[in-house]
């Protein structure tokens, strides 16, 4: 089976990842060849529109894409030197829940319906830690308390239908760090939950890692979401990794369009009371379709003819900061055609 020895401070790298799912009309190449990697106690968001490929390369990390969708031959993931795409179902369970594991978008729908939240925490416990079942039950008190549910003796006996949306999503995270994973993937963990509840969760993640040093993979489609959370971040369009580097960098000197046009999107408290939000025009591409040059060429106001024809190359920058667009090519003439700066949104389109 094929190994990498990984550099020491990285705990995953994932190289050349392609996704596909076969559907009556075609295949969708929901992931079009991905590379990035986690350092350990580091947090990666991962941002962009719905439909981007951003929970199928989730999925994917934690061996969870299942018929009619397929991990592509020559994927590699890389955890503790070994690929993971080529390993057994019993390493994948091991390796799932274990050494990583998801804090899934929807809770109610996560969380099992017949069981109490305290033997579902449980359940972990015993599969990968060997538990005796009184023993896992106490440890399922002290993480409910951990993750800051009130009364946890009293909670850990009921239902998901007792909890409260925010309540939830407490008691899915005790579940994904229960056997204390050395990466914890979180898929939207605040959709659906008013901003209190938001920042609640945000801190909370952002504590425990601070506490376990455990990596976060922070799946998202608001930029506003990860601006004090992740130390890395890789904006995602169309199954593809478009632009990729620290979270000041992304901020603070955005070099793609739709990075850009994402920042913009952004709500600001400090503007205008009666401004009206900013959208992104058009539509992504159909992904059932081969896609010829730059995936974003059909909504980008900076359009040139090579990028309707050919897929732009990577250009590197400071401090490891990568982007994918033609503007930075050094026969493109005149001044870069957008600025950036400033806390979040910057100059109007």
């Amino acid at each position: 089976m094929e190994g990498k020895k990984i550099e020491k401070e990285k705990l995953i790298e994932v190289e050349n990842l392609h996704v596909s799912y076969h559907t009556y009309a075609g295949e969708v190449q929901a992931v079009r060849g991905i590379d990035f990697s986690v350092e350990k106690g580091k947090t990666l968001a991962i941002v962009g529109e719905s439909g981007c490929g951003k929970t199928v390369t989730a999925k994917a990390l934690m061996g969870l894409v299942q018929t009619p969708g397929i991990v592509k031959e020559n994927s590699k993931i890389f955890y503790d030197g070994k690929n993971m795409v080529l390993q057994s179902k019993k390493e994948w369970e091991n390796y799932r829940g274990g050494e990583c594991a998801m804090i899934f978008q929807d809770a109610l729908a996560a969380l099992n319906p017949t069981m109490n939240v305290g033997k579902q925490i449980a359940e972990n416990l015993i599969t990968h830690k060997k538990m005796k079942k009184k023993e896992a039950l106490e440890a399922a008190v002290e993480l409910l308390r951990k993750v800051g549910i009130p009364q946890p003796e009293k909670r850990v006996s009921q239902y998901p239908h007792e909890f409260s949306g925010g309540m939830r999503q407490r008691a899915m995270i005790a579940i994904a760090l229960a056997c204390s994973p050395k990466l914890l993937i979180a898929d939207e963990p605040t959709t659906a939950l008013d901003v209190t509840i938001q920042a609640q969760i945000l801190g909370l993640l952002k504590e425990l890692q601070r506490e376990t040093q455990t990596a976060i993979i922070l799946i998202t489609h608001d930029l506003g979401v990860v601006a004090d959370m992740a130390d890395d971040i890789a904006v995602m369009y169309s199954g593809k990794i478009v632009e990729y580097g620290d979270r000041r960098e992304i901020f603070y000197h955005a070099h793609h369009p739709y990075t850009w046009s994402l920042l913009n999107a952004v709500p600001r408290l400090d503007g205008e009371r009666e401004k009206e939000l900013i959208s992104i025009d058009g539509t992504p591409p159909d992904l059932l379709l081969p896609i010829k040059g730059c995936a974003f060429a059909g909504r980008c106001k900076y359009c040139m003819n090579i990028c309707t024809r050919c897929t732009p190359p990577e250009f590197v920058f400071e401090n490891g900061h990568k982007a994918n667009c033609w503007l930075h090519h050094e026969k493109v003439k005149g001044s870069y055609p957008f600025e950036t700066g400033g806390a979040l949104c910057m100059r109007e389109a």
